[in-house]
């Protein structure tokens, strides 16, 4: 479909919204300036330097960026993800939800990490904020990037540096590409930002995959702070440290179980005209393949010779799901979209597994896997 109206309208400019501000006058003068005079030369790229925190006021927002540690337990134990992708993947699991449904009527408000983790709910600031501080704490210079992605749009993603080079990181997937990977969804940088400064980018171009990240290059980036206006030293409002609360194994347990049976009576109800059968042995299979799959980096189960017993015996068709737990409903609306319970032949046999790896925080990390199976002639 295509629609063209007569006559054009001219797209509106975007207002400048006024926040109360703790800031001081001097600093938020020249952070308007140093945006006006970016914008004169390029007026299609987006800096930020100051955001509206929970409580309606204005920040500076270096002052987001502070080195904090990730859970212990996140970076324990011996599995294939390196340590960085370990944390990337914690951040990864805590739920996005956009501003525009937790503060209906408001415009994009920043939490500070702590608030993050308590609500366990956020969009791509937070959780890029979260990530940037726990790489800092690693020792990893890290910034936030500004820019456009796909599907996104406009957007904040996680860039890291260190002697393999740069690595661009969705802090709402967990995902990293090398900074030019031309599959990487981040499309144009317009600015980067940490607990030091704010970088305009001025390079003739701002294609993602084309960008010279060195910062020092002052015919590249524009810095914020400089030597005719320092850094004042302008403090965190992000809490000296996170506390972590441990989640409770017999909680999820229950969960896992109640998971699975809500799962079964759901599929059983999708089918009323059809008996639904479950095959024993191929669930018990199931449930050690995700059980594998939360540290395997490749995706491909170690239980080779169950699996191979089933494929040789029956056609199947299924995958595993994985997700973050929030709520029943989601989980039971995302396996109906699967649509392997259409399966309506005579001979159809199901098998459904569910595991859960929980993380500190009631953070967790849901394993579906649904099949259906017929033996074969």
């Amino acid at each position: 479909m295509f629609i063209t109206i007569e006559p054009p309208l001219a797209p509106v400019e975007p207002t400048r919204e006024k926040f109360d501000s703790k800031e001081d006058e001097k600093l938020l003068a020249y952070a308007d300036n140093f945006v006006v005079e970016f914008k004169k030369k390029f007026p299609k790229r987006e800096v930020i330097t100051t955001v509206m925190d929970i409580n309606g006021k204005s920040v500076f927002v270096t002052r987001y960026f502070r080195p904090l540690a990730p859970p212990t337990k996140v970076l324990e134990g011996d599995n294939k993800f390196t340590p960085m992708e370990r944390v990337a993947r914690f951040v990864s699991l805590i739920s996005f939800v956009s501003d525009s449904v937790v503060y209906p009527g408001l415009c994009d408000i920043w939490s500070t990490c702590d608030q993050f983790l308590q609500m366990l709910q956020g969009d791509e600031e937070e959780h890029a904020v979260l990530l940037c501080n726990y790489f800092l704490q690693m020792g990893k210079r890290s910034w936030v990037i500004k820019g456009s992605a796909i599907p996104e749009g406009s957007t904040v993603y996680v860039l890291s540096a260190d002697d393999d080079g740069y690595k661009i990181w969705n802090p709402s997937t967990g995902e990293w590409y090398d900074k030019s990977d031309t599959f990487c969804p981040l499309k144009s940088v317009t600015a980067l930002m940490n607990n030091d400064n704010i970088w305009a980018n001025i390079q003739p171009s701002d294609a993602a995959n084309m960008m010279d990240f060195d910062t020092t290059k002052t015919t590249c980036w524009k810095p914020f702070f400089n030597r005719a206006y320092p850094n004042p030293g302008l403090s965190s409002v992000q809490p000296n440290e996170l506390t972590y609360i441990d989640t409770s194994p017999q909680t999820v347990l229950r969960l896992q179980d109640r998971i699975e049976k809500e799962l079964r009576d759901s599929i059983m109800n999708w089918r009323p005209r059809h008996i639904t059968r479950w095959n024993r042995y191929c669930t018990q299979v199931f449930r050690k393949i995700l059980t594998s799959l939360e540290f395997n980096k490749s995706r491909v189960t170690e239980n080779k010779t169950e699996a191979a017993d089933i494929l040789s015996s029956y056609n199947l068709c299924g995958f595993p799901l994985h997700m973050s737990y929030t709520d029943m409903k989601t989980v039971i609306e995302k396996v109906k979209s699967t649509g392997i319970h259409e399966n309506e032949s005579a001979n159809i046999e199901f098998a459904l597994a569910v595991y859960i790896h929980p993380y500190p925080n009631n953070i967790l990390s849901l394993w579906i896997y649904m099949a259906s199976l017929s033996r074969k002639r």
